[in-house]
């Protein structure tokens, strides 16, 4: 059902947005006046009074017989009959208990059945209501499901009100619930969060950083500069944390023999990787062994100077591509590093000579590629 254009509200009036009735704001809250009024009926419950004028003393007295007059705005009020009637709706689910079930369903059938029907200003109503099939059907079978003699005089009351609601027509049976086929497809679909609930934020460092609020709108120019000097302020004080001397060998700017050169590097390059290295060559070793245990040219070797030749030619295509940038990739070394050492490995592999030829670019740690007598 379309609704009719209305005319804007006049300056300084407050219109809810239909956003608002799927937000937290209103879901979260609904969804405890819900469980409030079914507690309720719960503890009052007994054998010996009628169910439901028990429930319409409960929905008189904890005021939802004004709900209907909290919007009256066309589009909000769409949004607010739908939002209503899909949270009563969810617990008619077959997962909650008999007793919860049957308050949902005296709550949907008197919400749907108390819309204003007359009034000098007309109020937005809905003649159907959404409902997944798989729960459409758990709801049919209610009745059938009050066995318990607490629940025996619950029956012929959800009989009686499914028989009105069935008879009006007024179920409009959707796809099953976790198709997501509602609009939104889930609740609350907007998190509300205060503005001075801010997030706590961690620097570099691992130290808590500054928590104030977060202004609305561009921040300011001062704002900016605060921010870089935090940020700076943080960078250093990483840097003095975790960077320390490293001692780098004799140095031929000292005239002093026996001193050492230091340079300024994080504290993981002061520590040499002496497990990961061990492992590493335990396990090239095995490699190598199982490699090598057949005939000197059989298909373990073949894919050994396969492998060597792809990796090359891999290395080749990102030296052209950082070429083609005027780039230079793995150069700053010499000849202990870069594409020719590698390509003198695969050739020590393919000569069957020297350092690389029991592994080719596997050797290039204990020398392969490189002249050692210039070593």
């Amino acid at each position: 059902m379309s609704i009719a254009p209305e005319p804007s509200t006049s300056r300084g009036e407050i219109t809810l947005q239909p956003s608002y009735f799927s937000s937290s704001l209103y879901v979260d809250t609904l969804r405890e006046d819900i469980s409030t009024l079914i507690a309720s009926f719960t503890k009052q419950y007994n054998e010996s009074v009628r169910p439901f004028d028990l429930f319409k003393k409960l929905w008189a007295d904890q005021g939802w017989c004004w709900l209907h007059l909290r919007i009256y705005d066309g589009r909000a009020r769409q949004a607010f009959l739908n939002i209503t009637e899909r949270l009563f709706i969810e617990r008619l689910a077959r997962s909650e208990p008999a007793i919860t079930r049957v308050v949902a369903l005296f709550a949907l059938h008197t919400f749907h059945n108390t819309q204003p029907s007359s009034s000098t200003i007309p109020i937005h109503a809905i003649s159907h209501i959404a409902i997944p099939t798989n729960i459409y059907q758990d709801m049919l079978l209610l009745p059938s499901t009050l066995k318990e003699p607490r629940h025996l005089p619950l029956a012929p009351y959800v009989a009686h009100i499914l028989c009105l609601m069935l008879d009006a027509q007024v179920f409009h049976v959707l796809p099953e619930s976790n198709l997501n086929t509602q609009n939104p497809s889930v609740l609350p679909r907007e998190v509300f969060a205060m503005d001075h609930q801010v997030a706590s934020t961690t620097d570099v460092t691992g130290e808590p950083g500054s928590s104030t609020p977060k202004k609305k709108g561009r921040p300011s120019k001062r704002d900016k500069i605060r921010k870089a000097k935090e940020a700076l302020a943080s960078l250093e004080r990483y840097v003095d944390k975790n960077y320390v001397g490293i001692p780098e060998g004799p140095s031929s700017f000292d005239v002093r023999e026996d001193a050492e050169a230091t340079y300024v590097g994080h504290t993981l390059f002061g520590q040499a990787p002496v497990g990961p290295l061990e492992n590493y060559f335990v396990h090239k070793n095995e490699l190598l062994a199982a490699v090598y245990s057949d005939a000197p040219d059989g298909p373990q070797t073949d894919a050994l100077r396969r492998s060597n030749e792809a990796v090359l030619a891999r290395l080749k295509q990102i030296d052209e591509m950082a070429a083609e940038k005027g780039l230079e990739v793995g150069g700053e070394g010499g000849e202990k590093t870069g594409l020719a050492r590698v390509e003198k490995a695969v050739e020590e592999l393919r000569q069957a000579s020297g350092t690389g030829a029991s592994g080719g670019i596997l050797r290039l740690l204990d020398g392969a590629g490189m002249d050692v007598a210039s070593c």
